[in-house]
């Protein structure tokens, strides 16, 4: 790294909220304002479908109060831990990830993430086969060769 900086690529535990909802307009809509309305921020998101139900995967900011918010509006979830790592907004960055993963056996079940053109980093949010050891794993990217 220059500088001997670290690059921050550090998994953190995470509690993934899977809300069911009806394959409907709206429906996401509602459930986006309950958690609003409570202060809660949606920090990323998912949303699946299927052809009567969907599925809302979310990480939050406030894990308790977006459980009441999903409580009052109705709305059935499940509590689901995953794991989030920032991934380098580069080619190969998400690469370099998934190749840290797979050397210590650790199979990605799902993730989902995005990234802001101009950025460095997305968040990945990642379901794996191993949490605990994926938490203990080096995600730092090599130092580039110096120029010659």
């Amino acid at each position: 790294m220059p500088n001997g900086k670290r690059s921050g690529l550090a998994a953190k535990p995470e509690t993934q909220l899977s809300a069911f909802l009806a394959n409907q307009a709206g429906v996401v809509a509602r459930l986006c304002e309950a958690l609003a309305e409570k202060g809660v921020n949606i920090m990323a998101m998912a949303v699946l479908d299927s052809v009567d139900v969907g599925t809302m995967r979310m990480v939050v900011d406030d894990l308790d109060v977006a459980k009441e918010a999903l409580d009052e509006a109705g709305a059935a979830y499940v509590e689901v831990p995953v794991i989030t790592i920032p991934i380098p907004n580069h080619q190969g960055g998400f690469g370099h990830i998934a190749r840290v993963l797979a050397a210590a056996n650790i199979n990605i079940e799902y993730v989902y993430a995005t990234s802001v053109p101009g950025t460095d980093f997305s968040l990945g949010v990642f379901r794996v086969s191993d949490r605990d050891a994926a938490l203990e794993l080096d995600y730092e990217l090599e130092p580039e060769p110096a120029a010659r």
